[in-house]
């Protein structure tokens, strides 16, 4: 019973440092965004702002997060797999949800977010940042 107990509060706190990572990650996309907007263009602002948050993501998801240890080039391209993932997802969301005429257009961001947050969280969870899948590449993946 302990071990379920200490799961979910390890769960939990997971969930909660991802949170604070999201917010985090979105406060300083849109500061990027805002102070590359004028030299440049909203395009270059908004994926200058994107790639360097992502990479903060990638990082401290891997270090605080989820605390693997593990190189960055042994998840990247789940963690970024994932992301992709849930930007169709989103997408396809929008699509729909405006095509239909269902809700008011400016909920559909809000009402996204709520399908793709947990679903990013657990694919990072369960298998960008998975410690036993990457002890065991650590183990039998140079032989």
């Amino acid at each position: 019973m302990l071990k379920k107990g200490v799961t979910h509060i390890k769960f939990t706190k997971q969930l909660f440092k991802f949170g604070i990572i999201g917010l985090l990650n979105t406060i300083l996309t849109y500061v990027i965004y805002l102070v590359l907007l004028n030299p440049t263009n909203a395009t270059f602002a908004m994926g200058v702002g994107y790639g360097v948050t992502s990479l903060l993501g990638l990082t401290l998801n891997n270090h605080w997060v989820f605390q693997t240890g593990s190189s960055l080039k042994s998840v990247v391209w789940k963690y970024y797999a994932t992301y992709l993932f849930t930007w169709v997802i989103s997408v396809l969301f929008a699509h729909f949800a405006s095509n239909w005429s269902l809700m008011n257009p400016h909920l559909i961001p809000l009402v996204s977010l709520i399908i793709t947050v947990p679903t990013n969280f657990l694919l990072s969870k369960f298998w960008v940042f998975n410690q036993r899948h990457i002890k065991e590449v650590r183990r039998y993946g140079s032989q």
